[in-house]
């Protein structure tokens, strides 16, 4: 269907037929479109966007990765910004500002309406990956001294105002936060009863300088729809909804997976730039090669007699360091999952270092045996094949122990001073298993054969 669209699009652009763009993209969902248009250049976005109702166009650039959004914002006018921004929540619009350069997100702001401006504002002094900075402030509140008639009458005023709301809250004279109101409630209750007597207390609430990782914890371990942002003095400042959420844990498991795999950034694979897919992945692939060549240079200095006279332990050496390898990637990824998830924290460090020591050595022993019995076979020799066998079967072993340590431990140290666990895990993690396994393996078989 895509492959459809892009086609019927592409005709359209080159015979710069504005009205069939429109009616070819009338009645598609946002993120759909941002899946056929992200194939065009950014000229050409900037002209199919041009051709749908603001509405749209805003939700379409909010659809669109990161480095292509803000090389759009550049190519478009301050007037033409500014009408997008007057069709999103406080929130969106605040990202959409973020990605604007100072000049241009001034003069944005200055022309917004003044409420509509100061609550982006606001929100612009929060971090983009804390509560305040995922919050929106659009949201249904009422006085719990409010009759239930009162209440409704209002929540008509302001319905428009809000999307997506199924529960009210419910502040004192002192606009502090006292509690909420399911939307069912309130529509089943007496009208001339108290708010207060259907207001349920508030299960969990949040301070806006919380990481937006430990919001989507929050979320995961309470089953909400939405959750309150509120300062210290318990003043209500805005709401968190499901679908940022749903943002929030794609966001964090996409920067996981390229931390993990030492990519600094998120590129498209086909239409991000050349120079900015390569400043992204360079330099942790700088620091493993690093690692490697003092691996190898440590191998030519002290190892190269017992290379060239077991010619056979060169032939294994990238079986060692392979195991040893994956072993430490798995205990990694399962360290970082299990602390971005919140199943683990750092108390329990030892514990859950100690598990992954008694797994690998099992696998490195079952790995050892394996590679061993193949190593014995290949020589050929009883005496020279067992001890082969020997050194194999105890390198295996070593190596995934130390492996899982090293796997288990760096996410663990990271996150004990407060940065990301899967920062660089994997380049990191690689080269100091590589660095272990081949320099333990040349040694065990020096004292061996």
């Amino acid at each position: 269907m895509n492959i459809e669209i892009f086609n019927e699009l592409t005709k359209a652009i080159e015979t710069k037929d504005n009205v069939l763009i429109k009616d070819i993209l009338s009645n598609k969902n946002p993120a759909d479109i941002c899946n056929v248009i992200i194939r065009f250049s950014e000229d050409e976005i900037c002209e199919i966007l041009s051709t749908l109702t603001n509405e749209i166009a805003a939700e379409i650039i909010l659809e669109l990765p990161e480095d292509i959004r803000t090389n759009i914002l550049t190519k478009l006018d301050n007037k033409s910004i500014l009408s997008l921004v007057e069709e999103l929540d406080s929130d969106d619009a605040t990202d959409l500002i973020s990605d604007l350069d100072e000049d241009k997100s001034k003069e944005i702001l200055e022309n917004m309406n003044p409420r509509d401006s100061s609550e982006v504002q606001t929100l612009l002094q929060y971090s983009k990956d804390s509560a305040g900075g995922i919050m929106q402030t659009e949201l249904v509140q009422v006085k719990d001294s409010s009759l239930i008639k009162d209440a409704i009458n209002w929540i008509r005023l302001v319905a428009d105002e809000v999307t997506d709301f199924y529960q009210i809250y419910v502040t004192n004279e002192n606009d502090k936060l006292v509690g909420l109101i399911l939307l069912r409630s309130l529509i089943l209750a007496d009208p001339s009863s108290n708010v207060k007597s259907i207001m349920q207390p508030i299960a969990i609430s949040v301070y806006p300088e919380i990481d937006q990782e430990e919001v989507s914890i929050i979320f995961k371990n309470y089953n909400l729809v939405s959750l309150p942002v509120i300062d210290r003095n318990s003043k209500l400042l805005g709401r968190i909804t499901s679908d940022d959420i749903m943002q929030v844990i794609t966001e964090e498991a996409e920067e996981d997976l390229y931390s993990l795999a030492g990519v600094n950034e998120y590129n498209h694979p086909i239409y991000s730039g050349f120079i900015s897919k390569a400043k992204s992945r360079l330099p942790w692939l700088l620091i493993t090669l690093c690692g490697e060549l003092i691996i190898a240079y440590i191998i030519f200095l002290y190892f190269q007699t017992t290379l060239e006279k077991f010619i056979l332990l060169a032939a294994f050496m990238p079986a060692v360091m392979a195991i040893g390898g994956s072993v430490g990637i798995q205990t990694s990824a399962i360290v970082i999952r299990a602390l971005g998830t919140g199943s683990i924290n750092i108390n329990q460090s030892f514990k859950v270092i100690l598990s992954e020591l008694q797994l690998s050595l099992v696998l490195g022993i079952i790995c050892g045996i394996v590679a061993g019995v193949m190593g014995f076979w290949i020589t050929g020799e009883t005496s020279s094949g067992i001890n082969f066998f020997f050194v194999i079967f105890l390198s295996l072993s070593i190596a995934s122990v130390a492996s899982a340590l090293f796997g288990a431990s760096f996410p663990l140290l990271l996150d004990k001073y407060k940065s990301d666990p899967a920062n660089g895990s994997g380049p990191f993690v690689t080269m100091a298993n590589d660095m272990f396994s081949a320099i333990a393996y040349l040694l065990i078989a020096v004292l061996i054969m």
